[in-house]
């Protein structure tokens, strides 16, 4: 399976850890992975693995939490779907999030079952391939509520990784 990812989302990511860990940080970030001399534009698509690695450096070198700060500051931060979130409620934006994934993302499959309004699920196909991943969208998912201005709570319920169909986020909205 060809994994591509839109520079955007690299971006989004080193801007991130720039942010965070300064001028430096990101140095020794693009060093450690080896894309010091690369450049990624947004609107291009990029293997995935590029930021597989950049996410493995920030968990190992910063801590499981960077990674949940990094989704959310993607979320927050990442073109049209950050002004959309904050103009819509939960259930809204979770109708869209298919559509969105499927324009940054060239793999996996995104779903979101609304059957009940309190209890949104997020099911995630052949995304989740490596655990920063699965990290990384509970930040997202984690966001989103925020944004929203909802109240809520979410869990990761089911793991691909670790055997299971599918990654499914439970958003269970108070």
């Amino acid at each position: 399976m060809d994994r591509r990812t839109r520079g955007s989302v690299m971006n989004g990511y080193l801007k991130f850890i720039q942010k965070k860990w300064g001028v430096e940080g990101l140095a020794q970030c693009k060093k450690d992975v080896g894309i010091e001399d690369m450049e990624f534009r947004d609107g291009q698509y990029y293997q995935d693995a590029i930021i597989g690695n950049v996410l493995r450096w920030m968990h190992r070198e910063k801590g499981r939490e960077s990674l949940k700060e990094a989704g959310k500051f993607i979320m927050h931060n990442l073109g049209i779907l950050s002004w959309l979130v904050r103009f819509t409620d939960i259930e809204t934006l979770a109708k869209k999030f298919p559509k969105n994934y499927s324009e940054v993302y060239a793999f996996g499959k995104c779903k979101v079952d609304l059957s009940n309004p309190k209890r949104l699920i997020l099911v995630l196909e052949d995304v989740g391939y490596y655990e920063e991943a699965c990290i990384i969208w509970e930040g997202v998912v984690e966001e989103s509520l925020v944004m929203t201005k909802t109240k809520g709570r979410v869990t990761h319920t089911k793991c691909q990784r670790q055997g299971a169909p599918h990654c499914e986020f439970v958003i269970d909205v108070y």
